[in-house]
């Protein structure tokens, strides 16, 4: 079995035992179970949202293969090790580990009771449910291993793009971080079921802070005459924006996002801050307040070619004497 492969079956693995764990119930309860079914229940425990049988173990499985399928292909395209997925891992165990005890929970209380208005869903179940997810995420966790973390690489020499007198020009590339696509999705995924199955308000809260990670799992990396735009693909805010003034010199090399920044999104460590949203290529500037300021993204070696002819342009223009830099 080669990596592609083990990391496909160790990330896909418990949404198919939690899709197991719902057929095998569903099919010891099916004679005993109500049509329909009771899906929803308040804080009181008492059912408030019904569904028929068929309706909730199509949803049901529908949900954990969609999971499965999402992660399977995160794992199955990248190309880092094991390790570097712990985080994949222990949510993919975790969310399955939620479900896979949620939804046979759901079926055991409507078990034998005539009349599905007369059920009550235990609000301690929602503590086992939660101890399942965070055993099974502790699980992927550690079947996941750890990599050894690479050092990380030097910095790239700075390079010029070269540019005719009165040439413009602009670099533009869009990033996007796998991790923070399948986290948005995943909590998109559960806040959906818990609006269904258990309380409208919470799993409302959670799919939006799903959609939300979705929207903000992908950046557009944007070089020309003002400096250096990091922004959302789509609805383009927030915005964060670094001007010529403020840069001194612009390179290029490979960083990792958890061994040298401690993970995805936008991150701040001593003397350095970024938008680190995978491990690979980055655009790395030292600015005039001395501190460095990072942006994962490919073909970044172009990136900061043009950064430092559009520096030296700009510095050429005032004189030669660089602003005092911004707060």
């Amino acid at each position: 079995m080669n990596d592609s492969q083990r990391r496909t079956l160790v990330i896909g693995l418990p949404s198919a035992l939690a899709c197991a764990a719902v057929l095998t119930t569903y099919a010891a309860l099916r004679d005993r179970l109500p049509d329909p079914l009771a899906t929803h229940f308040p804080a009181s425990g008492k059912a408030d949202g019904f569904s028929g049988a068929g309706s909730f173990l199509a949803v049901a499985i529908t949900l954990l293969a969609v999971q499965c399928a999402v992660f399977a292909v995160l794992a199955h395209r990248s190309s880092r090790g094991m390790g570097s997925l712990r985080l994949m891992a222990a949510f993919a165990y975790g969310v399955s580990g939620l479900l896979g005890y949620a939804f046979p929970a759901t079926l055991f209380v409507n078990a034998d009771v005539p009349d599905a208005a007369d059920v009550r869903f235990p609000m301690w179940q929602l503590a086992v449910a939660l101890a399942c997810a965070l055993t099974a995420g502790g699980v992927g966790w550690l079947l996941a291993g750890a990599d050894a973390a690479p050092a990380p690489g030097p910095a790239g020499v700075p390079h010029r793009l070269p540019l005719g007198k009165g040439e413009a020009a602009s670099w533009t590339r869009t990033v996007t971080s796998r991790v923070l696509l399948a986290a948005g999705l995943g909590l998109a995924g559960v806040g959906a079921v818990l609006a269904f199955t258990v309380n409208l308000g919470s799993g409302l809260t959670m799919a939006v802070v799903g959609a939300i990670a979705v929207l903000l799992s992908g950046c557009r990396v944007t070089v020309d005459r003002r400096g250096l735009t990091v922004s959302p693909p789509v609805v383009r805010l927030p915005r964060l924006r670094v001007p010529l003034g403020r840069i001194e010199e612009a390179t290029s090399r490979r960083v990792d996002a958890v061994g040298d920044f401690g993970g995805w999104g936008y991150r701040i460590r001593p003397g350095r801050r970024g938008v680190v949203l995978r491990s690979g290529d980055a655009l790395c500037l030292r600015l005039s307040t001395g501190k460095e300021f990072v942006v994962t993204v490919d073909d970044a070696r172009t990136a900061a070619a043009l950064l430092n002819t559009l520096v030296d342009r700009a510095l050429a223009e005032r004189g030669g004497d660089r602003p005092a830099a911004a707060s």
